[in-house]
């Protein structure tokens, strides 16, 4: 019974003092999992920037078609509906903006 206990002791300091021997290596394995993990989290974000670029570059130019059409048409209606066109126009450039500064 003695010596299952000294080897149940030697295996608990083995698993306590295991992290030590991560910090003990030349090269930080914590560091190098941090940095990757940073990196693949910079990817994703910048992948899903882009998918959101394209998407609103898509959306303005069909607005600026839209709107062109209307002039075309009904100007009456342009100018009744003004404002709601300017402020969806600045959100759909502001949004642009943003999407294309986080690429």
């Amino acid at each position: 019974m003695k010596k299952i206990s000294k080897n149940l002791k030697k295996i608990y300091w083995l698993l306590v003092c295991s992290p030590v021997f991560l910090f003990g290596a030349g090269d930080n394995v914590l560091k190098k999992m941090a940095t990757a993990a940073n990196e693949q989290i910079t990817e994703a974000g910048s992948s899903v920037a882009s998918v959101l670029n394209t998407v609103i570059l898509v959306l303005g130019v069909l607005w600026i078609i839209f709107l062109a059409l209307v002039a075309f048409f009904n100007i009456e209606a342009a100018k009744n509906h003004a404002k709601s066109i300017l402020i969806a126009s600045i959100i759909l450039g502001i949004c642009y903006g943003l999407t294309a500064a986080a690429m």
